[in-house]
């Protein structure tokens, strides 16, 4: 039979045990809600692509989930919080990366065909990603939450840029980098990616 003494240590032992399952049950469930909320808002998105944002409900989603209507009003107090977590999302995953492509510009020159790779290229400038873009930007002409969300957006763009260019010339990158490629997405004729780049070392040279 175990004396005292070591009926204490394995007292320690399965107490030590169970705490270190209880984290390890506890991170796995911290886990499983960030995958929950990544295929929500994932789910979120493609509704709105597909039927625009007012039909975007916590039953529309759901159904794209496979979920219950339930699960999503328990999560969120209200449609604008999932339709905000979407838009996060998108605005998070366009971001990080355009900040890795400017990451990996050495110089001037480098950090230029960065920015013509986020017009012409597949970062921000698909036809799914600028739909979205549009629903979030009439959102944002009425209501402040999602006026917020698109002014944190810029502003983690114009950071981006700051990495390489000064503050003024970063406003102004940011603003041709939407101009353009808002028109370019909607022009039959877009302006090609040599013709964009000039313009854009032309400013940064000025």
């Amino acid at each position: 039979m175990p004396n005292r003494l070591e009926c204490s240590n394995i007292k320690r032992c399965c107490a030590s045990a169970s705490a270190m399952g209880n984290q390890e049950q506890d991170m796995a469930a911290s886990c499983d809600r960030a995958d929950n909320g990544t295929r929500i808002a994932q789910a979120a998105l493609s509704v709105i692509l597909e039927h625009g944002v007012r039909e975007a409900t916590c039953r529309w989603v759901a159904a794209q989930e496979q979920l219950s209507p339930g699960t999503l009003t328990y999560r969120y107090k209200s449609i604008d919080a999932l339709l905000i977590d979407a838009f996060t999302f998108m605005i998070d995953e366009i971001s990080h990366a355009f900040h890795q492509r400017l990451v990996q510009a050495e110089d001037i020159d480098g950090a230029c065909e960065a920015i013509a790779d986020l017009i012409c290229g597949n970062i921000w400038a698909t036809p799914n990603h600028l739909t979205l873009s549009f629903e979030l930007y009439a959102l944002a002409s009425r209501q402040e939450a999602y006026r917020a969300l698109l002014q944190e957006w810029m502003s983690r763009s114009r950071a981006a840029l700051h990495r390489h260019f000064s503050t003024e010339i970063s406003w102004t990158l940011d603003v041709l980098i939407e101009g353009y490629t808002i028109h370019n997405f909607f022009n039959s004729h877009p302006m090609s990616r040599e013709k964009i780049l000039l313009a854009i070392t032309r400013l940064v040279r000025e």
